[in-house]
């Protein structure tokens, strides 16, 4: 079965498999108990044949990149297809494991090659899911872009960087750091899930935790200053012009809600709220009255229209605050007399 197993593997590098003959392959690998070990004779194998392609580590990382995008899942109001997980992660663990054979033999040459980067930005209304190269997952909210290594070096820090909102679940390795980098802040892990939202035009960045523990530290003039270490159910808000932070604690169910489509806001100004429906549901909003500027919500919205959404929002309001919804143009216009 092995035997047959390493000349399925050497094909589909080669690219020379059918369907039928990747899922064999698909459902071998997906099996825990069964090594990658008697991979590695046939890797060197299909690299030592395509040593006389000068951009190979180009075209290794094109692959890659090609792989994670069919690993990434689009969340659309259609449910996942979850059994494809298992291939995709299977066919990562293939390419990753490829790539870090061929850096390894490129690394015992005189010439030192750089490690590539590779990035996925989100739309508004866009989620995705991403598998790292060393299996770490990452939940990537919308209007976010995310940066990370085409693979880690072990021992080494595994540095990735972060725009926007995305929610962390890190492979444990005690040996290779795991730091996020979000402009001047930085978050570092060994192994845990974790929540950051870090959009440069909202002037606040936070950090919650769901299990483990996280530093965060913020970075000033080159120095690192350590703000505060958190464990489930703790959250920082640090506000980047004032320099302050804060911490509470929440429902650990609320860290990463909004990867099921439920959006907690608390004591919220209604324009940081509609700023963040804006992102999860794709439209503009146009606020016309001053006065709805003061005010402040504390809501939850699970599995809600946009329209469901703005009803409650005038509910809460005392219904002082009107809206009219432009389907077309997707904007949203919002007007009233304040709050009750």
């Amino acid at each position: 079965m092995k035997e047959n197993i390493k000349i399925l593997f050497e094909h589909y590098l080669a690219g020379k498999t059918n369907p039928e003959e990747e899922k064999i392959l698909m459902d071998y690998l997906a099996d825990p108990a069964n090594a990658d070990s008697e991979f590695h004779e046939t890797m060197e194998k299909t690299w030592a044949k395509q040593a006389n392609e000068p951009d190979y580590s180009a075209t290794a990382v094109e692959g890659l990149a090609e792989v994670w995008s069919k690993v990434e899942e689009r969340q659309p109001k259609s449910r996942l297809l979850f059994p494809f997980v298992k291939y995709a992660a299977a066919i990562v663990v293939i390419i990753s494991a490829s790539l870090g054979w061929y850096a390894y033999k490129k690394a015992q040459q005189p010439i030192e090659t750089g490690i590539s980067f590779l990035s996925k930005t989100t739309q508004k209304g866009e989620k995705v899911k991403l598998i790292l190269p060393d299996s770490s997952i990452v939940y990537l909210g919308a209007g976010s872009k995310l940066t990370w290594p085409s693979h880690f070096v072990k021992g080494s820090l595994r540095n990735i960087r972060l725009e926007g909102e995305a929610f962390f679940e890190v492979k444990h390795d005690a040996s290779s750091p795991f730091i996020v980098h979000s402009g001047q802040m930085q978050t570092r892990v060994l192994g845990t899930s974790f929540n950051i939202y870090a959009y440069p035009k909202d002037g606040t960045f936070s950090v919650a935790v769901r299990t483990g523990k996280v530093k965060v530290s913020e970075s000033n003039g080159g120095k690192l200053k350590q703000l505060s270490l958190l464990t489930p159910g703790m959250k920082l808000l640090y506000h980047l012009k004032a320099h302050d932070y804060a911490i509470s604690n929440g429902r650990i169910t609320e860290v990463n809600a909004w990867i099921k489509n439920s959006f907690a806001f608390k004591d919220v100004s209604l324009p940081d709220m509609l700023q963040s429906l804006e992102r999860y549901y794709n439209v503009h909003f146009e606020l016309k009255a001053h006065k709805l500027n003061q005010c402040r919500y504390n809501a939850t919205f699970t599995n809600k229209s946009i329209g469901e959404v703005m009803e409650e929002i005038r509910v809460m309001s005392g219904k002082k605050m009107k809206y009219k919804i432009d389907t077309a143009n997707k904007t949203i216009t919002v007007w009233g007399g304040g709050c009750q």
